[in-house]
């Protein structure tokens, strides 16, 4: 399990340091059109083939074949077709603007996810792409303007604005901004009093998790404090409380949106009928394994399209320490099902976060079927095998740090 160099975190596919990504409002001149084709094709596995001339006319290639180009890069990454977009008028002019509005599914950057807040810069901010490992740099201006909530698994970033306690959802590779209901009626007596008092209430909530549900149509919050699980779409004048009860975790997987507590795995439910959402108990926790609501926690997983549980769990023979088994949710048959390996991943998880990556291929450092730990929520070892319950132990921290360090940091939450 030893750690590369920072120089390696974008691992052998990506370039040794963070490329700065375009800035989608700001267009490259047409002078530089070559120049920023060939990055932006750079290491890209398109399906099909184009014979560069260099003495061609990049920015007058006609609508159809610019239009096929934009269509393979979106399908690819989103970030891909941000470059694209930023080469010239002409190839913007033949691709929808991810910017026009809504939470478009096609524009979401759900392969990306927000590293360390500080260690680029007070603006600075990497990127990283967990399917391939490619590290960006961005430096998106609303992070200076809003308080930043949390991070979701789509790769948006929830805001805050303080004067109005408006919430937002921000797309950080093509800077769409979102708004959502104020969270005024949802804050507790005390919070409205610091907010009276002039206080930044920003510092004072704390959201354990958030997600898109329905088609990207609606927003799904938990809230730790003020505690609850509440739901809106874009252009709703107040958010709708859909439970109070603590969730361990939550996730938003397949377009259904996924809380797990003492009780088990529920899903979230909306109806076309007026029906407020709901959860319904997809899976009995009960059936499967003991759980104590106090020393105990559940988190849920995309491990690569498949939905699995994590329990952490206090064990108590002869020491104190921590021990995790994984279980693969079965939605069809409404069981937890013992699974001890990742299919050739490994998790980084958190409190309330957790993160699947690929073994091995794309991160030479990180071993399958373990469990990466951050800090919160394991403070005495690295990582755990679930395979075979081996426990890697925390080694003294160097510089640069590795990417399992950096994922570790990042999956503990904001301000974490």
């Amino acid at each position: 399990m030893a750690g590369t160099s920072g120089a390696q975190i974008s691992s052998r596919r990506a370039a040794n340091r963070p490329r700065a990504l375009p800035d989608p409002r700001r267009p490259c001149p047409s002078s530089n059109i070559r120049s920023h084709a060939q990055s932006a094709g750079r290491k890209r596995k398109y399906s099909v083939a184009i014979d560069v001339d260099p003495v061609r006319d990049w920015a007058n290639i006609g609508d159809g074949p610019a239009g096929l180009i934009a269509e393979l890069a979106l399908a690819s990454d989103v970030a891909d077709y941000v470059r694209f977009r930023a080469v010239c008028g002409p190839w913007r002019r033949c691709s929808p603007d991810p910017c026009a509005g809504g939470l478009d599914g096609r524009f979401l950057p759900r392969k990306w996810i927000m590293l360390d807040k500080a260690l680029a810069g007070p603006r600075r901010h990497r990127f990283l792409n967990v399917s391939t490992g490619e590290c960006i740099r961005m430096d998106p201006p609303e992070l200076a303007e809003h308080t930043l909530l949390a991070l979701t698994p789509e790769g948006l970033l929830l805001l805050l604005v303080e004067p109005t306690l408006v919430v937002r959802l921000l797309n950080p590779l093509t800077r769409q901004l979102t708004d959502l209901p104020p969270v005024t009626a949802l804050l507790r007596p005390g919070q409205h009093r610091s907010r009276q008092c002039g206080s930044q209430i920003g510092q004072t909530i704390n959201v354990t998790g958030v997600g898109l549900v329905a088609d990207a149509s609606m927003v799904a919050v938990n809230f730790s404090d003020p505690r609850g699980l509440v739901v809106a779409k874009p252009g709703n004048e107040s958010w709708t409380i859909v439970d109070k009860e603590y969730m361990n975790s939550v996730l938003p997987f397949a377009g259904r949106f996924y809380c797990a507590n003492y009780r088990g795995v529920m899903v979230l439910t909306t109806s076309l009928d007026q029906q407020p959402p709901r959860l319904r108990l997809v899976a009995d926790r009960s059936d499967s394994f003991d759980f104590s609501r106090m020393a105990d926690s559940l988190h849920l997983v995309d491990n690569g399209g498949e939905l699995m549980l994590v329990h952490r769990e206090l064990s108590l023979d002869g020491e104190y320490a921590r021990s995790y088994d994984a279980y693969r949710v079965d939605l069809e048959a409404g069981v937890l099902a013992p699974a001890k390996g990742f299919n050739g991943r490994a998790v980084f998880m958190g409190m309330c976060r957790s993160i699947s990556v690929p073994a091995e291929a794309g991160y030479p450092s990180v071993a399958a079927d373990t469990i990466y730990l951050g800090h919160d929520c394991d403070p005495q070892i690295q990582g755990y095998n679930i395979a075979d319950g081996s426990r890697c132990s925390l080694i003294e921290a160097v510089c640069p740090r590795s990417i399992v360090d950096c994922l570790r940091c990042c999956i503990q939450g904001v301000g974490k």
